[in-house]
């Protein structure tokens, strides 16, 4: 496949350019997804190697992976707002948290400056708390790394739901309107068809719907036609949006680089108006 280049971007009226990056690690990329509480060690260490190295603004998202999807199977519990059984809350959490432990230590030891940030600390229920979020921008401004992930959160009344990673991205972009946003994902883009796994190279809201996508039943929040239709929200806001396989270190790199890359781009549409 014909590696891309990534477009310059510049979104008409938008604050001035902090270079922020919004990088979000999908749960298939650092854990292996079929084997419960399975973490991929070997990928969580070159992803940590390669945020340590980056001299820019970063914000990372995480999935859940083997950690929250594996718990939240179990307890039947969705993207839907709903009064789930209260040991399985706390169980999905918990799960979380140490799976976010887990990925902060490696990236300490492997020289970056991670801050955990658990999703309620900038959010209300599914709703975005602006001013936290804005500060979360700050952070990474300063240097520091915040690190948040998908998480099961109290909306009302003793309703919970699965706020998802690809969900808080779209959340974070409306608020910060970053110039990268960046899916690292456990395949090389978005197929056209997942038989001859052809890549598709560009996609926007027109063409999305000519793609097929492979869904398995370990994940709760939508696998790629989630991650696509987030993207094409994101997108949506004038902001290029890139999927790129997570598993190859080189590609990430070149993706937050701004080089040629391989993967697919979701092309920016401004179509608010």
């Amino acid at each position: 496949m014909k590696p891309s280049t990534i477009p310059s971007h510049k979104s008409g009226g938008r604050k001035q350019d902090s270079g922020l990056i919004l990088l979000k690690m999908g749960g298939s990329v650092i854990t292996f997804k079929e084997q419960p509480l399975s973490p991929n060690f070997e990928c969580i260490n070159d992803l940590s190697r390669i945020i340590a190295s980056v001299d820019k603004p970063l914000i990372v998202v995480h999935g859940g992976g083997s950690f929250g999807h594996y718990w939240s199977v179990k307890y039947g519990m969705h993207t839907k707002p709903a009064r789930y059984d209260l040991k399985g809350v706390s169980v999905v959490h918990e799960s979380m948290i140490a799976l976010n432990e887990l990925l902060v230590k490696r990236l300490i030891e492997s020289g970056a400056k991670p801050y955990s940030v658990m999703p309620s600390v900038f959010t209300q229920g599914l709703e975005p708390i602006t001013e936290r979020i804005e500060e979360l921008e700050s952070i990474a401004v300063g240097g520091v790394v915040p690190v948040t992930f998908g998480d099961i959160v109290h909306v009302a009344e003793q309703n919970y739901s699965i706020l998802s990673g690809d969900a808080l991205m779209t959340i974070l972009a409306e608020v910060l309107l970053p110039p990268k946003v960046i899916f690292l994902v456990n395949v090389d883009g978005l197929y056209s068809d997942v038989g001859t796994k052809n890549i598709i190279q560009e996609i926007n809201y027109e063409t999305y719907k000519s793609a097929t996508f492979s869904k398995t039943t370990s994940d709760v929040t939508g696998g790629m036609y989630r991650k696509i239709e987030e993207g094409l929200k994101i997108a949506s806001l004038g902001i290029d949006v890139v999927l790129v396989n997570g598993l190859k270190p080189e590609r990430v790199l070149n993706a937050i680089n701004g080089d040629d890359f391989e993967g697919t781009l979701i092309r920016h549409e401004d179509r608010r108006g």
